[in-house]
């Protein structure tokens, strides 16, 4: 894997631990969230469904202006979702991105928003305690 694929997928799995909790190959890295990581769409991603989702999220973030979306589908699974960027803004001195993120698989619906900011070492990493709850 390449390092912006790997950074994506360092990104995903931050975002999906924060946003659905979900992602059952990486509950161990976050014992605090374990008790509501079950029955979200994420718990129930296929790696292609990651693939799918990494992909739209990157380029939203890489790319979509202040208003404009990404969706995301795997007609195998039925999983889907949607990314909207809401706003670019200042933090320290980077232009950081809030996200409005919409997901859904296993006939469950989430929708969560996360911050992200550029990392140190290339791509994007979602900010703590930036969290949207209503849009």
């Amino acid at each position: 894997m390449n390092p912006s694929g790997m950074t994506a997928r360092l990104l995903s799995t931050t975002l999906i631990l924060l946003a659905f909790a979900g992602n059952a190959h990486a509950i161990g890295n976050w014992g605090t969230y374990t008790a509501t990581m079950w029955d979200t769409p994420s718990h129930y991603f296929t790696d292609e469904d990651w693939g799918l989702f990494d992909a739209a999220l990157t380029d939203v973030l890489d790319h979509a202006k202040d208003g404009e979306s990404r969706t995301w589908s795997n007609p195998k699974t039925k999983a889907n979702g949607e990314f909207v960027i809401l706003k670019t803004v200042p933090r320290k001195d980077q232009l950081c991105r809030e996200v409005k993120i919409a997901a859904e698989a296993n006939a469950i619906r989430r929708v969560t928003g996360i911050a992200f900011c550029p990392g140190d070492e290339g791509g994007w990493v979602a900010i703590p305690g930036h969290n949207r709850k209503k849009f």
